[in-house]
């Protein structure tokens, strides 16, 4: 029953790729198709998605700090692992940078969610909320921030003038800053609006992966099999693995959190690292689409002893 779960709520990762796979290889939305879809994500339905899932927080469910250092410090114990192991094989900042984020960017919203609402109940939706608020607004801004950093052009310092310029501009920020503010200030978001903004949001995976499909339609031009067996390993062994050794360290929580913080750990890469991946270079897009496609194909296997693990 569960292996069924979790299959339902995989195919339609493969079946988004596969469509933009299709229509690549016979030219249907023309060559540079991926890049504008990825330029719609990262500027808009990303932002949009990442302040709904903000907005619609009650105060209390920001007041588990605990639960924001388990996500961010799992995935930042990972990203490093990611980044140098790239940078010792001969990589650029940039594109190590890619390897470091789909190490530890989870498939929060598309996969995890329904995954967690089977497995856990319907009663960590708050928790799953809160994680994919904290993997899209901080650990993929982080991500975007470190991209300017690690940019080739001029050098530290002006990369640090460039991230502190992203920053200001940063449609996912400002939105995320937004958020957190309508919800402390218990702000309604509802009717109409709300419902475009949904629809907005909503269109944040389906185009992500799509984009992924057009992009694997290519002609190769470089191999990434070592780094995507490298960046595969450490997202669906290590990142859990992480998260789970330092929520034992880390004061208690809630177990349903403990439980969802570890959960959506150990779901497969996601599709919006491919977006960032787009300013990177051929090699780091190519190694985000594997990475997402293999990863999102063994976390069938992967997610059957982790949920077994958190159901003892």
């Amino acid at each position: 029953m569960m292996f069924a779960a979790i299959l339902s709520a995989l195919f339609p990762v493969f079946g988004l790729i596969l469509i933009g796979f299709a229509c690549g290889k016979v030219d249907l939305l023309g060559p540079r198709a991926f890049e504008v879809l990825n330029r719609f994500v990262i500027s808009l339905a990303l932002p949009v998605l990442t302040f709904r899932a903000i907005a619609h927080l009650k105060p209390s469910d920001l007041a588990v700090p605990w639960m924001v250092v388990a996500v961010v410090g799992g995935a930042f114990i990972i990203y490093p692992i990611g980044y140098f192991s790239e940078r010792l094989s001969g990589r650029g900042r940039t594109e190590a940078n890619i390897a470091g984020l789909v190490s530890c960017f989870s498939n929060t919203g598309f996969v995890g969610l329904p995954i967690a609402l089977i497995a856990l109940g319907p009663q960590s939706l708050a928790p799953v909320a809160v994680t994919m608020a904290i993997y899209s607004a901080i650990v993929f801004g982080i991500a975007v921030l470190l991209s300017e950093i690690a940019a080739p052009e001029g050098g530290l310092a002006v990369g640090l003038r460039r991230a502190v310029s992203a920053l200001s501009r940063s449609s996912l920020i400002l939105l995320a800053v937004i958020g957190i503010a309508w919800s402390l200030l218990g702000l309604p978001l509802s009717g109409p609006f709300d419902v475009m903004l949904e629809t907005l949001a909503a269109a944040t995976a389906p185009c992500a992966l799509v984009a992924i499909g057009l992009f694997i339609a290519l002609p190769r031009e470089h191999s990434a099999g070592v780094p995507v067996s490298r960046a595969v390993a450490l997202k669906l062994i290590g990142h859990p693995l992480a998260t789970a050794g330092l929520i034992l360290l880390l004061p208690s929580m809630p177990p349903l959190w403990s439980a969802t913080a570890i959960l959506m750990a150990a779901m497969p890469s996601g599709a919006s690292s491919f977006v960032l991946a787009g300013g990177a270079g051929r090699w780091a897009m190519e190694l985000s689409a594997w990475t997402v496609t293999v990863s999102t194909s063994l976390a069938a296997l992967t997610l059957i002893p982790i949920l077994w693990m958190l159901a003892r």
